[in-house]
């Protein structure tokens, strides 16, 4: 049976770090498309942009559509989350010191993360790791910022931070992980990412 909110549309305030910013995010999703599990964002700076945005919601869908995108993220959105444990495994043999990653590429704006699992199974402890990345976000976007890698130990975890020109990783270690084996984590998950590139993100050979 059909979402109600398949149908609706809505324009809402984002709240960003600047007070003087002002951000707004068109949110609605594809029912009419075939997709009303596929939920559509497009930003806009101003709070007078609805039926503009609304008007180019069409547009971009049907764009999605001819591109044959659309089936995939619908096909994509119903597939359970990878796990780390699938990484540790042959080939790729991720040490199993690794807990949690977020990889960002930068040049495309798309990230990915496996699924939580323990010791992330519950909100506290999924919170305080999201926090943790933003920590480390933070740290890497500052001015003058020299460092390509930033680890963070502490008695629960190591948390790692890495970055190159189009790339942003993010892990959680175990609290016995050494910067050796976080520098071959990121390796690994680097390899790994490279290889499934073509699943993981929508790139522009999709297009």
């Amino acid at each position: 049976p059909s979402d109600s909110r398949n149908d609706e549309e809505e324009l809402t305030r984002l709240m960003i770090s600047s007070p003087d910013a002002n951000v707004f995010a068109y949110i609605c999703y594809l029912h009419k498309h075939g997709a009303p599990d596929v939920c559509l964002v497009l930003v806009a700076s101003s709070d007078n942009e609805f039926f503009t945005l609304s008007a180019s919601k069409d547009s971009v869908a049907e764009s999605l559509v001819a591109a044959g995108v659309l089936a995939k993220i619908q096909t994509c959105a119903h597939k359970p989350p990878f796990v780390i444990e699938v990484l540790q495994q042959p080939p790729t043999s991720l040490s199993k010191d690794v807990l949690h990653f977020i990889y960002f590429s930068t040049a495309m704006n798309q990230f990915v993360a496996p699924g939580l699992t323990a010791p992330y199974t519950h909100a506290k402890s999924q919170q305080r790791l999201m926090r943790h990345y933003q920590s480390l976000a933070f740290w890497l976007h500052r001015q003058h910022r020299s460092q390509r890698m930033l680890v963070v130990a502490s008695d629960s975890q190591t948390m790692v931070a890495w970055v190159d020109r189009d790339v942003e990783l993010y892990l959680a270690l175990s609290p016995l992980a050494t910067r050796a084996s976080a520098l071959a984590a990121c390796s690994r998950i680097l390899k790994w990412i490279k290889k499934e590139e073509q699943s993981l993100f929508i790139t522009p050979q999709m297009w």
